[in-house]
């Protein structure tokens, strides 16, 4: 008699264009997708996974919200978090499915979230919806099962599975709508490939899960989970740097707005013109903090290579993204402000590498 290890996987089904939440189009029928469409493809993959790996899943598909992703807010995170808390200890996996607009802040979300997990949550979703010719939706819900039950290395923690890529949940980043793989991992590498066969990137991989136990002990129970699930969005101005841009928007959205944070993309490695110095200033003495990024995709915003960056670093004035990602720079901070953070917490942790969202390098000049 054969005997099987058994998994027990959440399919958490949240929207998006895999599920059809897309425009109308002249070309392709018009097919909405519910929890129900995907039943068939999970069983499929279940038994050849059983005959090949020796492990018999047992899945079940949870409804937690339909929308599209580019309506998506902090409370569908926090509800995303609470589900995976709620469910923990019944379940071995969770595999999110997710529209693509806003993957990456979901992603990221969860990853600061759930601090010390111990087990996978994958988000996939679809370029193509489910029904739609040439869809991928069942392709990438199939490897997300696969990589949620894979024994072979330690997979743990936050990832996005989409197309061939497997990416840290604070590194993902949407480069196009067009094609299959839309997902990369923003300046760093990859934590793998998955194809016919998977590809881990070991070292990569472990690295990734080392940041589970780092505050705490993984947790094996749902008693001693670290869930921090809210964030502030509402407070956070996001602004790009455009030449001649005045420095007086920054007190302006302040004090007619309310503004509590800002991010800012600036030019170079995050050096803005001299002419905004003024608003600098005006947000130190308010104690609102702001995080300097870089307009350049693949740039880092290091405040070490321009006059500018350096004047705001030697006269403390902002908060250096280095090489986050627009989105992990954005939820981190909504994140440390929802816990109450003040100003000073917020420029030491923000600066802080919680799960990889940061790498800090000295330019070697």
């Amino acid at each position: 008699m054969d005997v099987y290890a058994q998994k027990r996987v959440l399919i958490i089904f949240t929207g998006g264009t895999i599920a059809g939440n897309v425009a109308e189009s002249k070309v392709s029928e018009s097919v909405k997708s519910d929890p129900n469409s995907f039943i068939s493809i999970v069983e499929n993959s279940t038994e050849m996974v059983k005959k090949n790996w020796n492990i018999e899943i047992k899945t079940e598909i949870a409804e937690l919200f339909n929308v599209d992703s580019s309506n998506i807010t902090p409370e569908n995170w926090t509800a995303l978090a609470g589900k995976i808390e709620e469910a923990y200890d019944q379940f071995d996996a969770f595999i999110v499915l997710h529209g693509t607009n806003t993957m990456g802040y979901t992603c990221a979300a969860l990853s600061f979230a759930l601090g010390n997990i111990n087990k996978p949550v994958i988000v996939t979703g679809a370029q193509v919806p489910l029904g739609y010719l040439g869809s991928d939706a069942a392709t990438n819900l199939i490897n997300a099962l696969r990589l949620s039950v894979w024994g072979y290395h330690p997979v743990k923690g936050v990832m996005a599975v989409f197309g061939s890529k497997i990416i840290s949940g604070v590194r993902v980043k949407k480069g196009t709508d067009f094609d299959y793989d839309p997902f990369s991992s923003f300046i760093t590498g990859s934590l793998g490939q998955i194809g016919r066969f998977m590809r881990i990137n070991v070292p990569a991989l472990e690295k990734h899960v080392s940041y589970l136990s780092k505050v705490k002990p993984l947790a094996i129970q749902s008693r001693v989970l670290s869930v921090k699930k809210n964030f502030n969005t509402s407070k956070i101005a996001s602004l790009t740097e455009l030449p001649g841009m005045s420095p007086d928007i920054f007190k302006s959205l302040v004090e007619n707005v309310g503004m509590k944070a800002f991010i800012f993309r600036a030019f170079g490695a995050g050096d803005p013109s001299s002419n905004l110095f003024g608003g600098f200033e005006y947000l130190k003495e308010k104690k609102i903090p702001i995080v300097v990024t870089t307009q350049a995709p693949s740039g880092i915003a290091s405040f070490q290579v321009n006059e500018t960056g350096k004047y705001l670093r030697d006269n403390d004035l902002a908060i250096p993204a280095f090489d986050m990602s627009i989105e992990s720079m954005t939820v981190k901070l909504a994140w440390l402000i929802a816990q109450g953070a003040d100003y000073e917490e917020i420029k030491t942790e923000m600066g802080k590498d919680l799960h990889g969202e940061i790498n800090i390098e000295n330019e070697l000049l």
